[in-house]
């Protein structure tokens, strides 16, 4: 049961973390931060970890609404027109991390944990750089942190990490950024 649950979260962490990648607006963006986070808090619940798993999760939960609550472009805005790059990352990040849990790396964690983990900082680390929006870049920093702190809490067995993850991922989208105009995107 617990290798199912696991198993769900790794592909919900994937799905979440590619709908952030293939999003410009903010319904988007928060969805996808939030599925990724829940993922990777599924993953870490599987293997027991229930209050890192908590701390992660709250920590998305919290990112997600902040974010929301600042990104001022309305609506979805998912695979906006030239977005053939970004679907292309989504597939070969997360294959490309999926095959360093399993196949490079021992250690920390279950390889499903590992693999969210990766997922979730190769997809933010590969939409912060391609990202013009100065929002949209701290959605993708958060993915980053949020999947760092689950990485680092599996390496010290300590919630610490998962917690400085959590706490990182709110504060960056409570940083203000210049006020851009309203801009319905996609889907209202």
């Amino acid at each position: 049961m617990s290798a199912a649950i696991a198993a769900g979260g790794l592909v919900l962490a994937w799905l979440g973390a590619s709908v952030l990648v293939l999003s410009e607006a903010r319904r988007g963006l928060a969805i996808g931060l939030l599925s990724a986070a829940g993922g990777l808090a599924a993953v870490r619940a599987a293997e027991g970890d229930l209050v890192e798993a908590g701390l992660l999760l709250g920590g998305g939960l919290l990112a997600a609404v902040a974010g929301l609550r600042r990104n001022r472009r309305r609506g979805w805005g998912l695979l906006p027109p030239g977005s053939t790059p970004r679907i292309v990352l989504c597939v070969v990040a997360g294959a490309g991390a999926l095959w360093l849990a399993t196949g490079l790396l021992d250690s920390p964690g279950e390889w499903q944990a590992r693999s969210a983990a990766a997922i979730l900082i190769a997809l933010g680390a590969g939409r912060l750089l391609a990202a013009g929006d100065p929002r949209a870049m701290l959605w993708a920093a958060s993915l980053v942190v949020l999947g760092a702190g689950a990485l680092a809490a599996m390496a010290a067995s300590e919630t610490t990490a998962a917690l400085i993850g959590a706490v990182a991922a709110v504060a960056l989208n409570l940083i203000p950024t210049p006020p851009d105009e309203e801009v319905p995107a996609g889907g209202g």
